[in-house]
């Protein structure tokens, strides 16, 4: 059973802290609430990282899952403030096992959790490419693991929650013919295989776009099917138009190449798609603190590196950055925006600079706006006015400085929060299976493809010459030098020492004068 009595999902899979993972955050339906969590099974505790307020749970016996999986199951709890779990305790099914809390690195009271469908020990937690915490297998999903039969679901993001009544084999919906299409407008929907509890192979994000022949109604969302027999929910109740995940369009309105492909093999008598569309001119990552010190950044044509956060420093921006220029590859940078109004704004966009005007910046300043952690929506600033503000309060500084500048974000990001005249670098992963599945050309100068295996891979469509900036070099007026002189003057010291001895004897007489 699900360990929550009631939630909201705060943040999903693979982005901000669960970059590379299939972690969750949990929160209760009121802000602040510690709620408690209850042993899905009878469950041991294996390891513990009492900082940060973290077990390791594994079930004792083999348990049923959604997804069809029977047997052990290996689930994490983090930011638990009132922690005292030890390795060997062993908890009963539907017995506490912790509260939720802000023990560790954690915004907001909520509960960190993430499992893997597989016996696992503390041997088996280790730090991914994005310097995250994980396990090192293929980690399950939520919504494939737990029943939520007597949870009140306040928000579940797009997971496909079940109860022990709607798994098995059984089909208890009813699926109808229409051909129609759909445009997504929310990120990170999964992509399920043959049923709607199908094998969960990929993702869509906002912006893709799907052509389907049926649809049903079943547990919660309301679900469309493409030629290949794969199903998306396209929203987040089974009521018709309510809360809707896309919006509907007429097929002949599909863009080229934007309907997702989950499986990149090729039919064999298909000649073999290349890499990279025609338009690529350069391939690169972009990287930050959180991935691995040994990265061989000499198999890319350019680098973009996090200088900072806000006002915090990048841990591994000099480190990068300086290796980069021993290696003589070609780098840009980007802030990540944490700002609340113009000023701070401007603040921002002062630090980055401090950090790079004495470096050789050749691939642009970039703004990466998102919300990774969800900071934006949590504090009213997850709108146009504010976002598209902080973009031209960023760009301008720099354009003003002579840098190449432009905004990081995703086409839906660009066409809701933050419309933009600088150059676009657009991040649309497609199924996120390491391949490069669509072409920005045509409406970015950059493109963040995918961030399979642990890096986020771009690819840039012009030379670098496009990229290059010419800082105007800050130098300050520096005040004339009254001891120097000028030229074709000079100096008799021999005569100003005679002149100080005059000078100070008139003095003495003085001094004697009106004793």
């Amino acid at each position: 059973m699900c360990p929550f009595t009631e939630f909201k999902v705060t943040q999903g899979e693979d982005v901000g802290t669960h970059r590379g993972t299939r972690a969750v955050d949990f929160a209760s339906g009121t802000a602040g609430y510690r709620a408690p969590y209850y042993a899905p099974a009878t469950v041991v505790c294996v390891m513990t990282v009492p900082s940060s307020g973290q077990a390791m749970w594994r079930t004792v016996n083999k348990v049923h899952c959604p997804n069809g999986y029977f047997g052990i199951v290996t689930f994490v709890t983090v930011h638990d403030d009132s922690f005292d779990a030890y390795v060997g305790l062993q908890v009963p099914q539907g017995n506490q096992l912790g509260n939720m809390g802000t023990k560790g690195n954690a915004t907001g009271v909520h509960c960190h959790l993430e499992l893997i469908q597989a016996s696992m020990g503390s041997a088996n937690w280790y730090q991914n490419g994005y310097g995250v915490w994980t396990f090192n297998g293929t980690e399950s999903f939520v919504d494939d693991t737990f029943y939520v039969d007597d949870t009140n679901i306040i928000y579940g993001g797009a997971g496909n929650w079940r109860t022990t009544g709607s798994s098995g084999n059984t089909q208890n919906y009813v699926i109808e013919e229409e051909h129609y299409a759909v445009r997504f407008t929310y990120d990170q929907i999964r992509i399920r295989k043959d049923s709607p509890d199908g094998e969960a192979i990929g993702y869509v994000n906002a912006g893709d776009e799907v052509e389907y022949f049926a649809k049903t109604v079943y547990n919660g969302h309301r679900w469309v099917r493409d030629k290949k027999n794969y199903w998306y929910a396209i929203s987040n109740s089974e009521e018709r138009g309510k809360e809707m995940w896309c919006e509907l369009i007429d097929p002949s309105e599909m863009k080229i190449n934007q309907q997702p492909a989950p499986e990149p093999e090729q039919p064999a008598e298909e000649p073999e798609k290349p890499e990279f569309p025609d338009s690529v001119k350069m391939v690169g990552i972009d990287v930050s603190e959180h991935n691995a010190d040994d990265i061989d950044f000499t198999q890319y044509d350019f680098v973009i590196l996090r200088a900072n956060w806000w006002t915090t420093t990048d841990k591994k921006f000099d480190q990068f950055a300086d290796k980069l220029e021993e290696l003589d590859i070609p780098y840009g940078v980007y802030c990540y925006d944490y700002c609340g109004d113009e000023a701070s704004a401007l603040e921002q966009a002062e630090y980055t600079y401090g950090l790079i005007k004495d470096r050789n910046i050749q691939m642009g300043v970039w703004m990466d706006m998102e919300d990774a952690d969800g900071w934006k929506s949590k504090n009213g600033y997850l709108i146009k006015e504010h976002c598209s503000m902080v973009c031209k309060v960023f760009c301008d500084f720099f354009k003003a400085k002579g840098y190449f500048t432009g905004v990081y974000s995703t086409k839906y990001w660009f066409e809701t929060y933050c419309p933009t005249d600088y150059p676009k670098w657009v991040a649309n992963w497609g199924t996120n299976d390491g391949t490069c599945q669509d072409d920005f050309a045509d409406y970015g100068v950059m493109h963040q493809y995918t961030s399979y295996g642990g890096v986020d891979k771009n690819v840039a469509y012009h030379d670098l010459d496009y990229y290059m900036s010419d800082p105007i070099v800050d130098t300050p007026d520096q005040p004339a030098d009254p001891d120097k002189p000028e030229e074709g003057e000079s100096i008799d010291g021999g005569l100003i020492n005679k002149l100080v001895k005059l000078l100070i004897k008139l003095v003495n007489k003085l001094l004697s004068i009106f004793k």
